[in-house]
């Protein structure tokens, strides 16, 4: 089963106060790294373990700047619940 990440979009707009655009940008990001690691749920991917692999390794620095900060984002949305 799928993530469901409309509450995670909601937090998105209404805490971080991004753009609908913005936070939708993140939203893709996630499902990226899932789709990365082959897995349905973020949270089944370990931070610490993803930054080392060689998946997010072969990326751009620029994709990888995206990556971490989505991941960031969604870390902290975790927390706040």
């Amino acid at each position: 089963m799928a993530m469901d990440f409309e509450d995670f979009l909601n937090w998105l707009l209404t805490s971080k106060k991004l753009l609908k655009r913005s936070a939708k940008d993140v939203i893709s990001r996630c499902k990226r790294i899932c789709k990365l690691n082959n897995v349905s749920e973020l949270d089944q991917i370990d931070y610490e373990t993803f930054l080392s692999s060689e998946l997010f390794l072969s990326q751009t620095m620029f994709i990888k700047s995206q990556l971490k900060r989505a991941f960031n984002l969604y870390i902290e949305f975790r927390t706040s619940k």
